[in-house]
């Protein structure tokens, strides 16, 4: 496994050249924008929020997965057949796979119109746009180590009793070192390895496997392997890689909750050993409420919510998938 860290590592560093240029685009002010829109659809102020729509997809040339299917659901809805088409076609070229566009209540609005066979006739064009636009040797690492990490989180949780804390966690410690190691080097050359560098989960394009989770739960359109070893590292006391991880959420490398949800375990598990962390109340939550005003300005500064916004979303969304009502009404963050 040395070898193999030591060797990713080079290769990594050899094709600096062909690393992501660091954009003019600020995915602080992109998550501000995605916020207003929220607020539009919670007011049913569709107009406003379509343009809104057009700005973002004016100033930023890659746009989360997701929030071009919120994009293509507020066209749709509304009956805008020029911007609903223009949404289903940036879907299509940000990863959004045609089973999920056709089996949403509000995307599959879209179909309606006679304009939209021309482009799902150029869906499989669409689609190599956009595997073009992704590293696939990075999503085949990064896949691998999570795997792994799968394997030995396994251990721990469900391993035999007695070795549980001693054999498993052990194994599982020094693979999240490794791990570490190579996201930092990736991170650095190109970027954090997200959505942006290395699209979705494959698994996203597999009705037959995501279908019923699609139907309980909505269109989970995202890329968390990487976030979700870094979880894991960080779940012990850690020296932070801040530094590398905020340019990542500028850049739209790195949303900015897994920035927010990745700092809440550093404050969690990391204080007084490597620092004062400050929480973001994402996942984990400060025990004192009196800081909740500073950690809203925290949280606007990386372009999150409040977290009065974010508790509002969270209640919605849960109403929505107790009533299985979920794929018939418009994501929010």
């Amino acid at each position: 496994m040395t070898k193999l860290l030591i060797s990713l590592i080079f290769c990594f560093a050899s094709r600096s050249s062909f690393a992501q240029q660091v954009v003019a685009e600020d995915y602080f002010a992109y998550q501000h924008l995605i916020n207003r829109i929220d607020g539009d659809i919670l007011a049913n102020n569709y107009p406003v929020a379509i343009q809104r729509l057009d700005s973002l997809y004016e100033n930023y040339d890659f746009i989360y997965a997701k929030h071009c299917f919120k994009a293509l659901q507020i066209c749709s809805l509304s009956a805008d057949s020029v911007n609903a088409l223009k949404w289903l076609e940036k879907s299509m070229e940000q990863g959004v796979p045609l089973w999920m566009l056709q089996n949403n209540e509000l995307t599959k609005l879209v179909f309606n119109f006679s304009e939209s066979q021309q482009i799902v006739d150029s869906y499989d064009s669409l689609r190599m746009i956009y595997q073009r636009s992704i590293r696939e040797d990075i999503r085949t690492t990064i896949d691998s180590l999570y795997e792994l990490d799968q394997k030995y989180t396994q251990g721990v949780n469900d391993g035999f009793i007695l070795l549980r804390f001693t054999t498993y966690y052990m194994r599982w410690l020094k693979n999240n070192k490794r791990q570490f190691e190579t996201i930092k080097a990736i991170t650095e050359t190109y970027g954090f390895p997200g959505e942006k560098l290395i699209g979705l989960p494959s698994y996203v394009a597999d009705s037959l496997q995501m279908s019923k989770r699609f139907n309980a739960q909505g269109p989970l359109l995202g890329e968390t392997n990487a976030y979700i070893m870094l979880i894991h590292y960080f779940s012990n006391p850690r020296l932070d890689m801040n530094n590398e991880l905020i340019q990542s959420v500028k850049s739209g490398n790195l949303p900015a909750y897994q920035f927010g949800a990745l700092n809440d375990f550093i404050a969690k598990w990391g204080r007084g050993k490597h620092g004062d962390y400050q929480y973001y109340n994402v996942w984990h939550t400060d025990s004192n409420p009196a800081n909740a005003s500073e950690i809203d300005k925290r949280r606007h500064a990386i372009g999150l919510n409040s977290i009065d916004e974010q508790e509002r979303a969270d209640e919605i969304y849960d109403e929505r998938v107790k009533s299985k009502t979920v794929n018939k009404e418009i994501i929010l963050e």
